[in-house]
């Protein structure tokens, strides 16, 4: 078997199925990539670059035309590779890509044989994501420009494919009701075994069994809620002497970033109580597990794996009453919800949450029990491979169409060919 993946990120969202197809005797896996750290390897993957994208300057000309000129430059360069491929006789049996993009944009024309699936992981619309930061207010006509152009690439990867996935049903849920059916559900998972519960670990500076509050971030994303997290702040810290916070910055050089708006937010006489640790994924780790609450706030938006994470440690989530969100965390059973605008709010609950936190040990293992139920990466693996593996072994090497299949409805496979995965 041949399997080509095209991401603009080496290895990115594909990371734990190129791992897998890697591993797989007889079976070849190319990845073509446009970014991605030159030493990084996968076993079993051999990657091949696409010339990068020149992309038009900020601001310059109309929004959905750059977009579209954007999208189609990556088409071409992915195309180029491809086609470089093929001349040296290169057919795969099935070629993965994003419908986001353009990296897929005329893999159809150069394999035409091959199964193409595609990760459809968001449609644009003007409903409340489009309106979340407004707080439902209209926005301008032209504001919607940039959506309908990216719509446009993935109307056409959803056109061509034969086999679409997205992560989870809110998302699902955005794209219109004719391509819905053509859509499945299925959440790529966390390693539940790395971020897992242990209340051994104790992170460097602070003593065994101290109260802590942690918030993760990316860089100062407004998705993400740093803004009212840190506007929560310093009433829990006041309401609560003996808590500690730590923020853990996940993103690329934005750590300065993140100090500036805390210094902005926290008084003086706070802010040796907010620790500001560098980011590795070992301290990440040991933030969560220490945790005695962890806040995850996010916009109408796909869920960040900072979620997931923080429930596979046993952590108590606060998390945000936003959509994506309630398709996992459900308040008072795995976690708690608060309004990602009202701050006060936010504060007081996690307030009242941290002084009944050790009655909360229930509701902890339910939540590291919602993970290895629905979302373990390497169930949620397995699973995916068994999607590709079926769709190809139909009639005519094409693939099925979904009326929203759920994690939950992949539970029937043929046990000979699990043996086929062998998971890192």
């Amino acid at each position: 078997m041949r399997i080509l993946f095209i991401h603009r990120d080496f290895p990115g969202i594909f990371r734990p199925l190129a791992q897998c197809f890697g591993s797989m005797p007889d079976t070849t896996t190319l990845f073509l990539s446009e970014r991605g750290g030159k030493s990084l390897k996968l076993p079993g993957v051999r990657r091949l670059r696409i010339a990068p994208t020149d992309l038009p300057a900020a601001g310059a000309g109309d929004a959905g035309e750059s977009i579209m000129s954007v999208v189609l430059r990556r088409g071409t360069r992915a195309a180029n590779a491809m086609l470089r491929l093929r001349r040296d006789g290169f057919s795969p049996d099935i070629v993965y890509y994003p419908a986001d993009g353009g990296y897929g944009f005329y893999a159809r024309d150069l394999f035409p044989d091959a199964l193409h699936a595609v990760r459809a992981d968001w449609f644009s619309t003007q409903g409340e994501s489009h309106l979340f930061f407004t707080r439902g207010a209209a926005r301008p006509p032209a504001d919607f420009a940039a959506g309908r152009a990216r719509n446009l690439c993935r109307y056409n990867a959803l056109g061509d494919c034969d086999l679409a996935l997205t992560g989870s049903r809110w998302q699902w849920s955005q794209f219109p009701d004719f391509l819905r059916n053509r859509i499945g559900v299925i959440h790529d998972g966390v390693d539940s075994a790395f971020f897992s519960p242990d209340s051994s670990d104790c992170f460097p500076g602070l003593p065994p069994g101290a109260e802590i509050l942690s918030f993760s971030c990316r860089g100062t994303d407004p998705s993400r809620g740093l803004v009212p997290f840190l506007r929560a702040l310093p009433r829990v810290l006041n309401l609560r002497p003996g808590c500690r916070a730590i923020i853990m910055d996940t993103g690329k050089d934005s750590a300065d970033s993140v100090r500036e708006a805390v210094r902005g937010a926290v008084p003086e006489t706070m802010r040796s109580r907010v620790l500001l640790p560098d980011f590795t994924l070992t301290a990440y780790r040991t933030m969560l597990r220490t945790s005695t609450l962890h806040i995850y706030l996010t916009a109408p938006d796909n869920l960040s794996a900072g979620l997931f994470e923080a429930m596979s440690c046993g952590t108590l989530t606060l998390g945000s009453d936003t959509p994506p969100v309630h398709e996992i965390l459900r308040h008072g059973e795995n976690g708690f919800l608060c309004d990602f605008w009202d701050h006060e709010a936010m504060a007081e609950t996690a307030a009242r949450i941290l002084d009944m936190a050790p009655r909360f040990t229930g509701l902890r293992e339910t939540a590291r029990g919602t993970i290895l139920k629905d979302y373990d990466l390497a169930t949620q693996t397995r699973r995916h491979i068994m999607l590709l593996l079926d769709a190809l072994e139909l009639p005519g090497g094409r693939g099925r169409m979904f009326d929203c299949l759920l994690v939950d409805e992949f539970q029937d496979v043929n046990p000979a060919q699990y043996e086929l995965v062998r998971m890192w």
